[in-house]
Parts: structure tokens; sequence; C-alpha cells
């Protein structure tokens, strides 16, 4: 087992790494209710809210809402697909849209 602590040889890798563990630390210190629940549920619930609840920049809903209104509204955008190449084992060759 090889121990990594973060991206080798980029700082701003680092930094971003270091960013995200002091976001998640300081909202699993927020959460004075979750001190009685597993460390593991609590770790889920932070990154729950990081991921769906909390409002990212210029929008009045959290990713969630967004998300849920368009499933509903039955609009989907031919350009938000997402366009992925793939390699294919067996033949070693790259395959996608």
């Amino acid at each position: 087992i090889c121990h990594l602590t973060g991206i080798p040889h980029s700082p701003t890798g680092q930094a971003i790494v270091e960013r995200a563990h002091g976001t998640l630390k300081s909202l699993l210190q927020k959460q004075k209710e979750g001190e009685l629940l597993p460390p593991s549920e609590r770790l889920a619930k932070a990154l729950y809210v990081l991921n769906y609840l909390r409002l990212t920049e210029g929008r009045d809903s959290p990713p969630i809402v967004i998300h849920h209104m368009s499933l509903q509204s039955g609009i989907q955008k031919e350009t938000d697909a997402i366009k992925v190449l793939y390699q294919d084992l067996r033949t070693r060759e790259w395959k996608g849209p």
C-alpha cells in the first residue's frame, strides 16, 4: 500500500485538496447534533450538504433543486449530454462520440 497525501509536484493541486479538507472539517464542526451519530454517517451528511444543498456562485437555488426542476419540466438539452471517450481494454482502441 502506498499512501499519497495529494497531487505530486503540484502545489496548486495540493492547495485545492487542503481547501476541500478545510471546508469539510468546518462543516463537520458546525453539525452540533451530529456528534451522536457514527463518524461515517456524519461524513455522509456533510458531503450531502456540500454537494446538493449549498448555493453556488450566481445561483438562487441549490444544485439539487435545479436538477429536479429540469427533470420535471421534461427539458433536456442535447448540449448537456455527457460526452465521454473510453478505451476498449481488449482492442486498446478509443471509442466514443
